[in-house]
């Protein structure tokens, strides 16, 4: 049996039924209420005005802007049209006018070069104070005689120095970083109180090679390294750390001091002598000097009793007397004055300090006999340059 549905039978009169929620919308409430009808209309109102200010305002700022870009638009127009003096680039696809912003002078920055003459200024206006600031530190950190407290002869001390040549320049090393490997294996006998023998020189030179490049090098040798191809597995990395530990401590970790090769360097800036030079020979007595200052580091008698400023002015003096020799128009014995002058030494001790040096050169070979790793490393010949 179908049984249907009545309305009448839920108990609700039809004409009091409820409208379905749905059907109720906002314009039915707002009729019912006329407080909210009238704050609809002004607020209606209130948001056409808005539209219609900003509507105004943007069209003034679309106009000003389409101004402009027409201003640029010409300008970049008439460049191109001055076609004398545009510039020419292959393979540049985008047209000058619809770049947004106007032309301008592209500076490119380089990157650092000292053989570019604005940063070779910039050097220049600090050399004095760097310069008389490692003097002044050279009184109480260059070291003199510092093998006199051990028991390690000269001529073995001039064997490592060679050795150092070789391992420093084999992993193309820095100068720099032999310089201040020397100059620390030398602070540190000078420093150390303690008797050392032949057998600790070994270890104590290859220390000083790992703490100068773990010092000056962008990527220093590892422990690793040097314990399986420069020690040779001879020494243990313990050993190695130890050493390190320990020459640091006792040189009071003062790696800073300037080297050799800082004042070589330094004095030649000042001296202002690669204005007065050809290219080539200003190359070639860089070169020399270097060569120079690496010689008498093996030297025991010459560089334990100079101080680094009057060596390298000693080597700078026997360097520009070979210069004058190739270059007639340079003047030797002005540049010597400047040198004497801008150490503030007496003319006639450079004089001495110099003959020492170029007896040595003449005679290397002589007092040393088997240690060719300078020449074999640093040597250099002049029609080398010139080709």
């Amino acid at each position: 049996m179908e049984i249907k549905y009545n309305r009448s039978l839920s108990g609700i009169p039809e004409n009091q039924l409820q409208q379905p929620f749905r059907k109720v919308t906002k314009t039915q409430i707002e009729n019912k209420d006329p407080v909210r009808r009238n704050l609809t209309q002004l607020y209606n109102e209130d948001t056409q005005q808005i539209n219609k200010s900003m509507l105004n305002s943007n069209y003034d700022l679309r106009k000003k802007a389409f101004n402009q870009e027409r201003v640029k638009r010409s300008l970049n127009q008439d460049v191109l049209d001055d076609k004398e003096n545009m510039p020419q680039h292959k393979g540049l696809m985008t047209k000058l006018y619809t770049l947004p912003q106007e032309l301008s002078t592209i500076t490119i920055k380089h990157k650092f070069d000292h053989t570019i003459e604005e940063n070779k200024n910039l050097q220049k206006q600090y050399t004095d104070e760097i310069f008389f600031y490692l003097k002044e530190q050279e009184r109480k950190s260059t070291p003199l005689e510092w093998l006199k407290n051990h028991s390690i002869p000269s001529n073995l001390r001039a064997k490592m120095i060679d050795w150092m040549v070789e391992v420093l320049c084999s992993y193309k090393c820095t100068d720099q970083t032999f310089f201040v490997a020397v100059r620390t294996l030398d602070y540190y006998f000078s420093k150390c109180e303690k008797q050392l023998e032949i057998s600790d020189l070994h270890l104590c030179g290859v220390t000083s090679m790992f703490i100068a490049a773990k010092y000056e090098e962008i990527h220093p040798m590892k422990l690793s390294v040097v314990h399986d191809k420069i020690a040779h597995k001879k020494l243990s990395t313990d050993q190695i750390k130890k050493k390190e530990s320990d020459m640091l401590q006792t040189i009071g970790f003062d790696l800073g001091g300037g080297t050799l090769y800082d004042m070589y360097n330094l004095i030649l800036t000042n001296c202002i002598v690669e204005n007065r030079l050809q290219e080539k020979h200003y190359k070639y007595l860089k070169k020399l000097c270097l060569y120079l200052s690496k010689m008498v580091l093996y030297d025991y008698e010459i560089c334990g009793k100079t101080n680094y400023t009057l060596l390298a002015a000693a080597l700078i003096f026997v360097a520009f007397k070979i210069i004058e020799q190739l270059d007639s128009s340079f003047n030797a014995d002005s540049q010597i004055k400047d040198v004497a002058q801008i150490i503030q030494v007496d003319q006639d001790q450079l004089i001495e300090t110099a003959a020492k040096v170029l007896n040595l050169a003449k005679n290397f070979e002589k007092h040393f006999p088997n240690l060719e790793n300078l020449k074999k490393f640093n040597g250099f010949q002049l029609e080398d340059d010139e080709q």
